[in-house]
């Protein structure tokens, strides 16, 4: 089988240290099969509705932009959360201006758990503070990250941003289970391109032109190989006990973890 596929290479800053971002056994089972699914559970003090408008809302602006835009708003978010990440270690900062200026208590409270939870993870040891954010679905998610009408503040951004991560992480791992060393993929290349298909548009134009057409190649190699996606052949308990080792690093980005799993796959693919 002839498979490659354009690398990851978009210029980005460096992502919020490794350490600051945890990972939960917890948010892996619970969320790994729902990552993208808009019916998941949203933040407690945000409404359903209100969760809806805050995801029209980015997608109407992110839709009006240019790629020369998005991709610019893409980095300069991260650059803004790898500052803010910076602020905070140095301990130099005061709390009052990090808090939302608003006398609307829900909002006032999602600033002080957003930025309660932020500071949490610069203590030494990391403190425990829960992420308001946690089991938010995951493009609402990336509408309050990469939000730049100035609604949220950045310690709820940085919240949100450390929710979204752990979620693609959740995700990539359980896609990362259907891979076989026996070449049959299917499943595997069909459930990212939905993933990437679900995307809003900041976190597309991060992608290399042409990045989702290489994928969607892959697909339809195994296709043309295996036969339809309904046979679908399991993994063996040997395939499955080699498979179940983390391929990701700590603190990679989201793009960085999909580059990786995909490499993982086109490796096993062409192992036949």
């Amino acid at each position: 089988m002839n498979i490659t596929i354009k690398s990851y290479q978009a210029s980005i800053p460096a992502q919020v240290p490794a350490q600051e971002i945890p990972r939960s056994d917890n948010t892996t089972k619970s969320i790994a099969e729902n990552t993208n699914s808009s019916t998941a559970a949203t933040v407690s003090i945000s409404s359903s509705a209100q969760a809806r408008y805050i995801q029209s809302s980015a997608t109407e602006r992110q839709a009006a932009m240019s790629q020369g835009e998005l991709k610019q708003l893409h980095s300069s978010t991260w650059s803004d959360i790898y500052n803010f990440s910076q602020l905070l270690g140095s301990k130099n900062y005061n709390k009052d201006d990090l808090l939302p200026q608003t006398d609307d208590p829900a909002r006032l409270e999602l600033g002080k758990k957003s930025l309660e939870y932020a500071i949490s993870l610069h203590q030494s040891p990391p403190g425990n503070a829960s992420n308001p954010f946690a089991g938010m679905a995951r493009n609402d998610l990336s509408a309050v990250v990469y939000d730049d009408s100035g609604t949220y503040t950045m310690a709820e951004r940085y919240a949100a941003s450390a929710e979204l991560r752990m979620q693609d992480e959740a995700y990539f791992s359980s896609l990362s289970a259907k891979l076989t060393n026996g070449g049959d993929n299917r499943d595997f290349f069909k459930s990212i391109l939905d993933y990437f298909d679900d995307l809003p548009p900041v976190e597309k134009a991060a992608y290399p032109d042409g990045y989702r057409d290489s994928i969607d190649s892959l697909y339809q190699e195994q296709l043309d190989q295996m036969g339809p996606l309904a046979l679908i052949k399991q993994a063996t308990e040997e395939d499955t006990e080699k498979l179940s080792e983390s391929i990701f690093k700590e603190g990679q980005s989201s793009q960085e973890m999909l580059q990786a799993v995909l490499e993982k796959a086109i490796g096993l693919s062409k192992a036949q």
